[in-house]
């Protein structure tokens, strides 16, 4: 039966090429993008499960209010790891991560700049998962002014040539704009995953900041993470970070603000420390300082939305193609019917032919995916593989999903097409019942409104991005060239900026810490006389960056 089945449905599909045509391109088209959205959708949800137990691992944030404005970051300060150890049962490991942007690398007589520079603590490799090739994971950040380089890195310093290559351990790389840290090779690293939600090309010892050795619980610059035993009690975790703040943050305030933390709080400010889930900070963060920008979940709760809805639209437009043939079919339908044929052995041949149509629209997505996994990388900044369609679990889902979509798109003009009766067929009088033609009518008018419903979407989208990119900011961002590093100009600042002047190419030159919108220095501050603390980003500039910038005044005059 199954074989006759296969046999009526394939001189169907040749017999009838050009709708054949229509109905597999549709559903190859829904079914490749409703798969591409899939396919970013599990990369995003796999961000940092390949740790070990991520479950029981959590960063500890910062948290306050300063005069009714709220900040929440996800920074904390660097005695925060070692009294999570000592203090807390529930704890097992906890380890600290530093952060550098646009860190220069320095090898013989050739200079280089990092875009990240991540600084760790002995344990960085028992802690997190990350692959190392090379040297000892217990000692290659021990101590000061050790430096583990990736595999990525390697080859653009020392032309490192693969496993079993070590001629880059031992090496010298000179770090700092001032040549401040001179940091010896001690391990090799694979490069970090793509779905971790932090990654580096080198990691220097902790030990190498100084800044860890101030021990102050109110600067917040490095990223604390902890593992748990299992089944811990979180909520004593919680309670315990409450006790860090009474005990030592409330000491700093009152040494800093001449302040009990009580008074501090009875003024309307506070400060604090939050959890959160390592698994969640990819796409459930929504905290500043982060150490690279995040995904949120309501993109892929909107992503997932846009696949289902193309899905749908694919399989109503395949079932109304298969109800305006029916009057091709209803002659075959009233024959089987007159000789004998059951209605429900009629629904499976049309069910197979369905199925048939999707296995071969599948097949084709599949291929279209791989023609088109490039460019779709470049268009969502992912580094998805194709090879990952060949996770068993992946292709149990393609199964599932072609089953379901098969069963769907075929549904309807299965039963709707053996509905005939076999004496109206044979008569001619074929008419479709009032409930039948409500459902049809129904599908166009939903296929058309979620067509509609995606185009508007796409349209405010649009509105959107280039609304952010025509924003007048408040400064001129245009024609800007930003030069890393000046600082190692020292006291030949100004000549340079001088004979950068001499040239008409140049209308004006400033030096600045940074450039918004980042943010180098946040501090309070209080005015004389008063009893409010105000929080304030603070950027360092020279006279002429009001010229170079372009920024108005609202009051007052700039430098003199």
């Amino acid at each position: 039966m199954l074989t006759n089945y296969l046999k009526t449905a394939f001189r169907i599909l040749l017999r009838q090429k050009a709708y054949s045509a229509i109905n597999i391109f549709g559903l190859t088209i829904g079914l490749a993008s409703s798969l591409l959205i899939i396919l970013y959708i599990l990369d995003d949800i796999s961000y940092d499960r390949f740790h070990a137990n991520p479950e029981r691992i959590y960063r500890v944030g910062f948290k306050g209010r300063l005069q009714g404005n709220d900040f929440v970051a996800a920074s904390s300060p660097a005695p925060l790891a070692e009294a999570l150890k000592d203090q807390v049962p529930q704890v097992e490991s906890a380890v600290r991560i530093g952060y550098w942007h646009t860190y220069p690398v320095r090898i013989e007589e050739k200079s280089f700049t990092e875009k990240y520079m991540i600084l760790a603590d002995s344990n960085f490799f028992e802690f997190f998962n990350f692959k190392l090739l090379q040297g000892n994971a217990k000692d290659v950040l021990r101590g000061p002014n050790n430096v583990v380089i990736t595999e990525e890195a390697a080859r653009k310093y020392f032309g490192y040539k693969g496993a079993g290559d070590t001629s880059p351990l031992g090496k010298i790389l000179i770090l700092g704009s001032r040549g401040e840290i001179t940091a010896h090779v001690t391990g090799i690293a694979a490069d970090p995953p793509a779905n971790s939600h932090f990654h580096f090309n080198m990691l220097l010892s902790i030990d190498s900041w100084g800044y860890i050795k101030e021990g102050q619980w109110t600067s917040n610059n490095l990223y604390t993470y902890f593992r748990t035993y299992p089944n811990a009690d979180m909520t004593a975790v919680k309670a315990k970070l409450d006790y860090f703040v009474e005990k030592y943050m409330g000491v700093e305030i009152e040494k800093y603000l001449g302040m009990t933390l009580k008074q501090f709080r009875d003024q309307g400010s506070d400060v604090g420390f939050f959890l959160q889930r390592l698994l969640d900070i990819h796409l459930r963060s929504n905290v500043t300082e982060e150490l690279e920008p995040n995904s949120n979940i309501m993109y892929l709760y909107l992503f997932g939305a846009v696949s289902l809805f193309i899905i749908i639209i694919a399989c109503i437009n395949f079932m109304n193609l298969s109800t305006a043939r029916s009057a091709n079919r209803a002659k075959e339908v009233g024959v089987r019917k007159t000789i004998g044929a059951l209605r429900n052995r009629l629904v499976g041949q049309f069910l197979m032919e369905s199925y048939i149509y999707t296995f071969i629209s599948v097949v084709l997505a599949l291929v279209l995916i791989y023609l088109v996994l490039g460019q779709f990388n470049l268009l969502t900044g992912k580094q998805l593989h194709y090879a990952v369609l060949g996770n068993p679990s992946l292709m149990a889902g393609i199964f599932a999903f072609t089953l379901l979509v098969g069963l769907i798109a075929g549904s309807y003009p299965a039963f709707y097409l053996t509905s005939f009766r076999p004496v109206d067929v044979l008569k001619g009088r074929i008419r479709a019942g009032m409930k039948s033609s409500g459902i049809r009518n129904f599908m166009v008018i939903a296929q058309f409104t979620i067509s509609i419903g995606l185009i508007i979407s796409t349209l405010v989208v649009y509105r959107q991005l280039k609304y952010v990119q025509e924003k007048d900011l408040g400064f001129d961002k245009e024609n800007i060239l930003n030069v890393l590093h000046t600082m190692n100009l020292g006291n030949n600042a100004t000549v340079f900026k001088n004979e950068l002047l001499k040239h008409p190419e140049f209308t004006a030159v400033s030096y600045s810490n940074r450039l918004p919108p980042n943010i180098d220095w946040t501090t309070v501050y209080r005015l004389k006389g008063t009893e409010r603390d105000h929080l304030m980003n603070i950027y360092t500039v020279d006279y002429d960056h009001l010229k170079t910038l372009g920024y108005t005044m609202a009051k007052g005059r700039f430098f003199s």
